[in-house]
């Protein structure tokens, strides 16, 4: 009896080991987040799929992104991507895939002996997919930012939102972030879901559109800093005159410029790193969602519980009537963070409101995709003193 049960055991083993290495669709660690291990597993697993039919883009793609994702937890994946990229030229070079793969993997600093990206960016362009993904709008509309195509990112950014792919918590949290802005203000964010959706919200809805947003890691690319000094009316200084001795001497003479033109209007998004914003702390205060730029100390927390009553919509924490991104529910979460230094005061002065704010800050980390002690840890900030 126990050589049967440890035979069905190691069967069972068996079974289990070759389910996690069945194909498997891989998507943006922003939409669910894998592990390395699932990303390596995945990677052979579709490399089998191309051995199998060297002509499938689908199973190219996801061997592409499998390797791509692997270096997200500090693992060196330039050889492995180099190697899917060569392997892919060979098989399907004239493809909508090899050349959005080939201008991925250029722009993420992998192939370094390609030196012109922009081939492989406008011929994946001209073959553009009739039905485009996450990746495909994502890759493009940062694209044609960065590259100061305004024209063409709206239109890109507007048939992102119109496909209703993009996550609706993650559209939520910065309408909100924009909805807390002043007039003719400048955002200053990093991420893929600090910039993309305020994008889609100024195309696609047509809100907000006075606000211009500016992604920090783009400025060090001279046709994005020729567009934002046209639109903005601003002279930068030039990288290459200036004597600069490091990329992020430059960068800071970039934000210093904007801050000491545009001043007030100036926000910073809280998750910025802080070696950007230290050179600044002692002027950037929060105002809920973002840290706005100011000479002089102000009530802050006067505006704050503003946004918080007037002008964010809050409500969608409480539940979602849809499968959601990890990044969005996270960020939901970051409520918590961030407006939890009202509670005090509405415990003391408005206790129907302090109800109604705990309520949804509380379901805004219930609700969010992390273990429970990560949790407890935002709970925690919550806790009336």
């Amino acid at each position: 009896m126990k050589r049967i049960t440890l035979i069905a055991t190691l069967a069972a083993l068996t079974l289990g080991l070759v389910a996690q290495t069945k194909p498997v669709r891989v998507e943006s660690p922003i939409v669910s987040e894998k592990d390395f291990v699932w990303y390596t597993e995945q990677k052979e697993a579709w490399k089998e799929a191309t051995q199998r039919n060297p002509k499938d883009e689908t199973a190219w793609l996801n061997y592409y992104h499998a390797a791509h994702y692997m270096g997200w937890w500090g693992n060196n994946s330039d050889s492995i991507v180099r190697q899917v990229i060569s392997e892919m030229r060979q098989a399907i070079p004239d493809s909508y895939t090899y050349n959005y793969c080939a201008y991925r993997a250029i722009g993420s600093g992998h192939t370094k002996e390609e030196k012109d990206g922009d081939k492989y960016a406008e011929a994946a362009l001209a073959r553009l997919p009739e039905n485009m993904e996450f990746f495909d709008y994502d890759q493009w509309v940062c694209y044609l930012a960065m590259k100061g195509y305004e024209q063409r990112m709206q239109q890109m950014a507007k048939r992102y939102f119109d496909s209703g792919i993009y996550s609706e918590a993650v559209l939520r949290y910065s309408y909100n972030e924009l909805a807390g802005m002043g007039q003719d203000g400048i955002y200053l964010g990093f991420g893929d879901t600090a910039i993309i959706p305020k994008w889609l919200i100024q195309e696609g809805m047509q809100m907000h559109r006075d606000k211009t947003i500016v992604c920090i890691p783009f400025l060090g690319v001279k046709e994005y800093r020729e567009w934002l000094s046209r639109k903005l009316d601003i002279v930068f200084p030039d990288m290459e005159s200036g004597g600069y001795t490091s990329y992020e001497a430059y960068e800071h003479d970039l934000l210093q410029a904007l801050i000491d033109r545009f001043g007030s209007r100036i926000y910073f998004s809280t998750t910025t790193p802080n070696s950007v914003t230290d050179q600044w702390k002692n002027n950037l205060y929060n105002e809920g969602l973002l840290l706005k730029y100011a000479k002089r100390p102000y009530d802050n927390l006067a505006v704050k519980r503003r946004n918080v009553e007037q002008r964010y919509m809050l409500e969608y924490l409480l539940v979602s009537f849809r499968p959601e991104w990890t990044s969005g529910l996270r960020m939901s979460a970051n409520y918590a963070v961030l407006l939890a230094d009202l509670l005090p005061y509405y415990a003391k002065h408005d206790r129907r409101r302090y109800d109604w704010l705990m309520r949804l800050l509380v379901a805004g980390v219930e609700n969010a995709k992390m273990d429970e002690e990560q949790k407890q840890q935002y709970l925690n900030l919550l806790i009336e003193k």
